[in-house]
């Protein structure tokens, strides 16, 4: 930018800033845009008053607030009738609110808002599934909710049931799991189990892709795991499909030698007991940027399209 001490400051000028501080607060595009009203531009020729002026430091400010980001003129504003100065890093802030756009201040989110829950009691073999969607209105609400820090939030439990190592296999990969939080651009977890992606929200397509897998670990029933997909329709609307998959093999053996050995089951085969009994759940909320002084988005809804009791 042509923008320097000694220099007039032109309309080119104030708009290119303008244009850099939109990308990020305004609608944007892709991983850019908070959904916040744009700082609007000045006439070639015009005279930038100080309410325009003020208006785009006020845009910088917003961005920088929510993000945690120090700016270094976060205290210049003008006042009508005054000279506008030239503020010789306002480049470089600009630059920073860019860099920092998926970063939020904690403080500025709600967060474990409720999204949905789906809980099984009877017992189960093999697979179950939890699929739901996140409806954000429209592809520019969904983008907005992510860029600005929001998460979708999955977290998983398995209790009560028989005494069992295979029960107690599932709770433990569970409760190992921890919160999954698929953001922007990643999706992460709080535990142990599996491990974070570097697929987000802004990596869906119309089809399903992985965004976390977290197995068992080692033994009997490494077998099992923990497979999320997700997918969307690019119009605002999300589909999570939460599966989990018990592939381990029963033990299987053949009755011989005393006991239930004897005729006539001696030479019959058996399979051993396999399924999971107990409560499992699936707890769904989210985290959304919610200062009305800075940034604020709009909640979405969720609907369960296919139960863990299905």
């Amino acid at each position: 930018m042509a923008y320097q001490q000694g220099d007039t400051i032109t309309a080119t000028d104030y708009n290119n800033f303008a244009a850099s501080v939109n990308a990020v607060i305004g609608t944007g595009s892709g991983d850019k845009g908070y959904g916040l009203s744009d700082v609007s531009n000045v006439s070639v020729g015009a005279t930038i008053s100080a309410a325009q002026w003020n208006a785009l430091l006020s845009g910088l400010q917003k961005a920088a607030n929510h993000q945690g980001t120090t700016l270094t003129n976060a205290s210049n504003s003008v006042t009508t009738g005054g000279n506008i100065l030239p503020l010789s890093n306002l480049a470089a802030d600009i630059t920073l609110i860019d860099t920092n756009r998926l970063t939020v201040d904690a403080s500025n989110l709600a967060t474990a808002q409720a999204g949905v829950t789906s809980t099984r009691t009877s017992s189960w073999t093999s697979n179950v599934q939890h699929i739901f969607t996140v409806n954000f209105g429209n592809g520019n609400a969904a983008r907005h909710f992510f860029n600005s820090g929001g998460t979708i939030n999955m977290a998983f439990s398995r209790s009560g049931g028989s005494s069992t190592n295979q029960n107690t296999s599932w709770a433990s990969l569970t409760s190992d799991t921890g919160t999954v939080k698929m953001r922007q651009t990643t999706t992460t977890r709080s535990g142990s189990a599996g491990a974070d992606t570097t697929v987000g929200f802004g990596d869906l397509t119309g089809s399903n892709q992985v965004i976390f897998n977290g197995t068992a670990g080692s033994g009997d029933y490494s077998a099992n795991d923990i497979n999320i997909q997700a997918k969307t329709d690019g119009s605002g609307l999300v589909t999570i499909e939460i599966d989990f998959n018990d592939d381990h093999a029963a033990e299987t053996g053949t009755y011989t030698g005393g006991g239930l050995g004897t005729a006539p089951n001696e030479g019959t085969g058996w399979t051993g007991a396999d399924s999971v009994d107990g409560t499992l759940t699936s707890t769904v909320t989210f985290d959304k940027a919610d200062n009305a002084s800075y940034v604020q988005v709009a909640s979405p809804s969720f609907s369960t399209t296919t139960a863990l009791s299905a």
